[in-house]
């Protein structure tokens, strides 16, 4: 308090003081420069007069005019010489009485100069290279003769009226600043002291320190102020007490939801939030949301335009199903109504909850149904169909009736199929049945499931490779990782080509026991690649039902390999092949 009471009194002295010496010094050189140029027109008109007199009579020596006219203005008064020269209309010097004008240089360019020839009067202030001395210039232009007088003074005066006003200035300026230092001091240290305590009481409060108070000791303004500061941090002690426990309850109670809830004052400003509310909408609650506006800290749309209807409609409201990231949300909002009736709605709360566990399992439950029906309802509507031809009196032609009945012991044995990949899928999912673990041999499993699919690749006269090592051993439930192993293999002998090949490897790579099923076949195109291990997706789905595909081996397949916490890719390019690529922790 003291510094800054220094501080502003001396800064403002100082700024009057300088100001004042700016504007004093400007007007007194703009006077002194105006009486200096007064004069030399006066001399510049004499000498035009002299001019036009001595020139009816003979030929005017210029150089001689020009210091004569010099010496006698000058005589007594060396230290403000005036000078006089004359110049033609282009610039040639005819005589100077300073220097020796045959030297000097043309003197068109010279701002007076130019000045005089276009409106027969011009002047300018500037540095004589020739005296080296500030000097002000003025000319005045004859028609007859031809030939323009410029006179000039050195303007040396000025420089000592300058010095003089900011002398008296800066010791002005001083004697200024001790008596502001004198007053400063005796107005800061009465003020100060009550202030500095009142200072100190504050910041104590602020940190958390609420039963500090001050010391009154006058009864007058400041006293009172203290003894009102006293009062208001008694208040504020006990109500801050109050207002913790009621948070503490509160934030239990809202922290332990498992819903989202944000409230809003009619003002849509931020009056609660929880943790879970934060983590669904992707706000911070360290970054003090709390008190700031709704619109600028949450940027949903969905949630903005629900809270503002509750608030037109004042009833609750639910809000359809929201898309945040990699979560679906559903909102669920209620006013908060006053305790008036009639008043506007307060406030509102909103409860979001999570419902994408729910919407995933409604969507595959969906999915699924209607793809089981799907794949069921083909083969059942072949059975009833080839049933009612066999009742309608084909079954008399035994040729007819058996093929007949060999289709519908096929569609019969996809059923049987279709059932069991279902059952089978259902089975890994749910974990029915436990994994069961024993070393298995990765070259004797690839071989045991070449022979369960031989007859097939034969017929397919597509050749199979096991490149396995003897040595590459993993353990797991050798029932899973065979399915595994027969689901790829029999997929890569279907979509094989005539005289194709099927490879199967398998080695360890940095704690990964990695295995690779690779065939030569059609290939795939690179848009089904994502959705692959879909249930029931096929790639074209005449042919794999042609093959005797069920739309569920790679989801099999899938779910097999995150038994084993692993992961599963492909690589494939239309009529190059496809690669199985099966990563399992060891």
């Amino acid at each position: 308090m003291k510094k800054r009471i220094f501080k502003y009194y001396i800064v403002l002295f100082i700024c009057i003081s300088f100001v004042t010496a700016f504007f004093t010094s400007s007007i007194a050189g703009k006077f002194y420069k105006g009486e200096v140029e007064k004069k030399l027109i006066n001399i510049a008109s004499s000498i035009k007069y002299h001019l036009i007199d001595v020139g009816k009579y003979q030929d005017i020596d210029y150089n001689s005019v020009s210091k004569n006219f010099s010496k006698y203005i000058n005589e007594g008064d060396e230290e403000t010489r005036l000078r006089v020269t004359f110049i033609d209309f282009k610039g040639n010097v005819l005589g100077d009485s300073e220097a020796d004008f045959q030297s000097m240089e043309n003197h068109i360019g010279r701002k007076e100069v130019d000045s005089s020839i276009k409106e027969g009067f011009g002047k300018d202030t500037r540095k004589s290279t020739t005296v080296n001395a500030d000097l002000l210039y003025i000319a005045i232009a004859m028609d007859q003769p031809e030939v323009i007088i410029r006179v000039s003074l050195p303007l040396i005066e000025i420089n000592e009226i300058y010095k003089l006003i900011w002398f008296y200035t800066i010791l002005i300026t001083l004697a200024a600043i001790l008596l502001v230092v004198l007053i400063s001091f005796k107005i800061s240290k009465s003020l100060t002291k009550s202030l500095n305590e009142l200072i100190f009481v504050s910041k104590e409060i602020s940190k958390g320190k609420y039963n500090r108070r001050i010391n009154i000791e006058s009864k007058d303004e400041l006293g009172q102020l203290s003894e009102s500061f006293n009062e208001m941090a008694a208040k504020l002690e006990q109500t801050i007490n109050d207002l913790k426990d009621k948070k503490m309850e509160i934030e239990s109670i809202v922290d332990s939801m498992n819903a989202g809830i944000v409230a809003v004052d009619r003002n849509k400003k931020i009056i609660l939030i929880n943790r879970m509310a934060g983590d669904f909408l992707g706000v911070s609650l360290q970054k003090g949301v709390i008190g700031k506006n709704m619109l600028e800290r949450i940027r949903n749309n969905q949630l903005n335009n629900i809270i503002k209807e509750t608030f037109i409609n004042n009833r609750p409201l639910e809000s359809g199903y929201i898309n945040m990231e990699d979560k679906i949300l559903k909102l669920y909002t209620s006013p908060v109504k006053p305790r008036t009736e009639g008043e506007e709605t307060v406030g509102v709360i909103v409860f979001i909850q999570d419902v994408t566990k729910i919407r995933k399992l409604e969507k595959i439950r969906t999915e699924f149904v209607s793809n089981v029906t799907h794949e069921l309802k083909t083969p059942i509507t072949s059975i009833r169909g080839f049933i009612e031809t066999l009742k309608d009196g084909a079954i008399n032609n035994k040729q007819v009736a058996m093929r007949f009945l060999d289709i519908i012991d096929i569609e019969a044995e996809r059923l049987h199929v279709l059932i069991d990949d279902i059952l089978l899928l259902s089975e890994i999912e749910t974990k029915q049945t436990a994994l069961r673990s024993e070393n298995i041999n990765i070259k004797s499993l690839g071989d045991e499931v070449i022979s369960i699919v031989q007859s097939i690749a034969d017929e397919k006269e597509v050749t199979l490779y096991n490149q396995v090592t003897k040595d590459i051993f993993i353990k797991g439930d050798k029932n899973r990782l065979k399915q595994l192993f027969l689901n790829l293999v029999d997929n890569a002998i279907k979509y094989n080509v005539k005289g194709g090949r099927v490879t199967i490897d398998a080695y360890k790579d940095e704690g990964k026991m990695v295995i690779k099923i690779k065939d030569t076949g059609i290939g795939i195109d690179y848009k089904h690649l994502p959705r692959l291990f879909e249930r029931f997706y096929r790639v074209d789905k005449g042919r794999s039902r042609d093959l005797g595909g069920t739309g569920l081996g790679l989801s099999i397949v899938k779910h097999i390999v995150n038994l084993y916490n692993g992961n599963v890719k492909v690589n494939s390019k239309l009529g190059e092949g496809t690669e199985f690529i099966v990563q399992i922790p060891v």
